[in-house]
């Protein structure tokens, strides 16, 4: 197995691309090695592929090569999981295209080729007067709906690899087993609210880390009681905000594409939502949220979701704003949680805490 783009030849990759259905009557007669990057998860290479005619049934010309970090290659394997079982069987999926995977267990390294999205979508998110549009959030909620329609109770998200657990600061909102969940509530509450208290002690009162000591005793038992019956779930982006969207140069030709799915968890369907809004700082969020929760529901519907009121979604969504609370403390992050806090007060969740 490869671990590096230097070691990309036209032959090698012509083999890959064939193996996996991609390439048939073409061959690469050239890879050029373009710009890296990275992220704490993994590195990034650009590559530029000649290939011997020029059709629209081969792969694209600009490709990315993806390989993990040592220490992450479990969230490499989740997203060969993402790619290979989950987007595979939808019929249009909001996602930039795979083309290979493999991976050396025993090495724990593991690579992907990604077309390259930056050719044909940009990560700036369109604005109008600096907010933005309800239009732009129906149309992320337009894409958004076909994951969670789709798997909303579906028996893949309720098998092992969803149920063991999540890392990273983003594991409240995953709806593994009662146990787990306790797990999680213990590390928060033993050891990151302890963390977050220590730096944020000249910047919050003690009443608020008592607030959340509460809120986390609260979550584990009302969270456990929401999923025990696995009903109305689904498959969560789980980190779902305006720089991981990839938004088309083009929209007339192009879609609007998802990224960054290492940390997707089965969960509440409003929870994608709720993180993606709650985040908005700016004054329209209040006057546009419940409107845009009425349009997911109303698509969840239309999409053939049954047995979920609309009261069902507006209490699964202030679920959410609370399990919103938590991240910003893993991250240790003041200005994050008061932001998450303004919004728990918007929605008065304190009565789902009493």
């Amino acid at each position: 197995m490869i671990t590096s783009a230097e070691q990309i030849t036209p032959r090698w990759l012509t083999d890959r691309l064939q193996q996996n259905g991609h390439l048939s009557q073409h061959t690469v007669t050239d890879v050029q090695i373009g710009e890296t990057f990275e992220s704490t998860a993994a590195f990034f290479t650009r590559l530029k592929v000649i290939y011997s005619t020029e059709s629209e049934h081969r792969p694209h010309a600009d490709l990315i090569f993806k390989n993990y970090r040592d220490g992450w290659f479990g969230g490499g394997i989740a997203e060969s999981v993402f790619f290979n079982e989950i987007v595979a069987q939808m019929p249009d999926p909001p996602v930039f295209r795979c083309y290979d995977f493999d991976y050396d267990r025993d090495a724990r390294q593991c690579y992907f080729i990604f077309e390259d999205a930056s050719v044909t979508h940009t990560e700036t998110p369109p604005k109008e007067e600096g907010t933005f549009t309800v239009t732009l959030y129906k149309q992320i909620l337009d894409e958004l709906l076909k994951f969670h329609t789709q798997w909303w109770e579906h028996p893949r998200i309720s098998q092992a690899d969803f149920l063991r657990g999540r890392g990273g600061p983003l594991r409240m909102a995953d709806a593994a087993t009662p146990e787990i969940i306790r797990t999680y509530c213990e590390h928060w509450r033993d050891e990151l609210l302890p963390q977050f208290a220590d730096k944020a002690q000249d910047e919050l009162p003690q009443e608020i880390f008592d607030f959340v000591h509460h809120a986390i005793n609260r979550w584990e038992r009302l969270y456990a009681e929401r999923i025990k019956d696995n009903k109305a779930l689904t498959f969560l982006h789980g980190d779902l905000h305006h720089w991981n969207l990839f938004y088309p140069k083009n929209p007339e030709t192009d879609g609007l594409y998802f990224g960054d799915w290492e940390t997707y968890k089965r969960g509440m369907g409003p929870y994608d939502l709720c993180y993606l809004v709650g985040g908005d700082s700016s004054p329209q969020r209040h006057e546009i949220e419940k409107d845009l929760l009425r349009y997911y529901h109303d698509g969840l519907v239309e999409g053939g979701v049954v047995d979920y009121s609309w009261e069902d979604c507006v209490y699964d969504y202030r679920l959410s704003v609370i399990a919103t609370l938590f991240p910003p403390i893993g991250w240790q992050s003041v200005f994050r949680f008061k932001l998450r806090y303004v919004h728990f007060q918007d929605w008065n969740c304190q009565e789902l805490l009493d």
